[in-house]
């Protein structure tokens, strides 16, 4: 895209301050050395966004362990699929939505998905100046973040590649035994997305909980199941349908995408020996650890981000068809309607919505 061809202004979502969302003309973002401009054709909504857009900071919350705040004016969004002009040719590109610094002792030590300094599109982190991000007509993407699409695999499809990279690096901190039961707690996008990564990844049954039907019956269309359905259910019922799905020998694997301790409490107590909990919305207030809870080499455990390779690998599953993304998109939305957009995804069990895409 040539100079002439990019117009001054664009449309863009802007969070000014929390619950302060707005859908206004902006000015096109200039690119730096080592950018181009990219022609948003899907940004997804995620968890993330609506954490944001209540004051929150969730990536200073699980990278940093502790609130940042939120600069003034972010555009918001980091999945994000469109195209780009390269050599006078359009490409197709699902796009990496971070760049991390390379020098500090994360990056040197191959921990770069820890680093403080990450440049974070529609995170607000790391930009002096602006705080671009994917929820708007235009973005500035890193050259080197971006990766070509096969014909096959929409715009819409590649929103999901962020949050594949997250799944795939989640299950990689776990030791999925071939044929072992694994367990998804909240069944979000995130978590239909580990499920898929972990089947991939050799894993046996993947049980499913949530508390409202819809993501479940979209669970079973994905080929995954048991799929309970756990809301109003005492505790020690809850428990008692876990030990039964996971068989004599418990779960190898939990990820729980809830955040809530009652959950964890539960998983924890479901663990195979050597088993692990990877609590994906961090560790929750007033978990309670026994003697028992961690023996026999059972792990708790966080996580943060993704690394490159991650991400590649995700882009490679979901081209193979290993993992499937399209039973996931319940609603799509203009640009125009991102504030109806967004209510639709904090609404979503009056309004059924799994994943929300905008489409500038």
């Amino acid at each position: 895209m040539t100079s002439t061809d990019t117009p001054q202004t664009m449309t863009a979502v802007v969070l000014h301050a929390p619950n302060d969302l707005k859908v206004e003309q902006v000015p096109v973002p200039q690119v730096r050395p080592g950018e181009v401009l990219l022609k948003v054709g899907a940004c997804g909504i995620c968890g993330s966004d609506l954490r944001y857009l209540v004051g929150e900071n969730p990536w200073a919350k699980h990278t940093l362990g502790y609130q940042h705040p939120n600069p003034p004016d972010m555009i918001l969004g980091h999945e994000i699929g469109g195209t780009v002009m390269t050599g006078g040719n359009e490409r197709r590109v699902g796009v990496l939505s971070f760049r991390t610094c390379g020098e500090c002792r994360y990056c040197r030590t191959g921990r770069p998905n820890l680093c403080p300094n990450t440049q974070h599109l529609g995170h607000g982190a790391g930009w002096e100046g602006q705080n671009p991000g994917g929820m708007a007509q235009y973005c500035p993407v890193w050259e080197d973040h971006l990766f070509d699409l096969p014909d096959e695999i929409g715009l819409d499809e590649a929103t999901f590649l962020d949050g594949l990279g997250v799944a795939v690096h989640a299950v990689a901190q776990t030791a999925i035994v071939a044929s072992s039961p694994v367990l998804i707690l909240g069944a979000g996008p995130i978590g239909l997305t580990i499920a898929q990564v972990a089947v991939a990844q050799g894993a046996g049954r993947v049980v499913v909980t949530d508390v409202y039907d819809t993501p479940l019956e979209c669970a079973r269309e994905l080929g995954l199941g048991p799929c309970l359905n756990v809301a109003g259910a005492e505790p020690e019922a809850v428990g008692a349908e876990l030990s039964s799905a996971a068989g004599e020998d418990g779960f190898i694997a939990a990820f729980d995408t809830t955040g809530q301790a009652a959950v964890q409490q539960q998983a924890l107590a479901a663990l195979d020996r050597g088993g692990t909990l990877v609590a994906m919305a961090g560790i929750a207030e007033g978990l309670t650890l026994g003697q028992s809870s961690l023996a026999g080499e059972r792990r708790l455990m966080t996580c943060s981000n993704n690394l490159v390779e991650d991400f590649e690998v995700g882009l490679r599953l979901l081209v193979s068809g290993k993992v499937r993304v399209k039973p996931m998109i319940t609603h799509t939305y203009a640009l125009q309607e991102a504030e109806r957009a967004f209510a639709t995804a904090l609404n979503k069990h009056e309004t059924g919505a799994i994943k929300v895409i905008l489409l500038p």
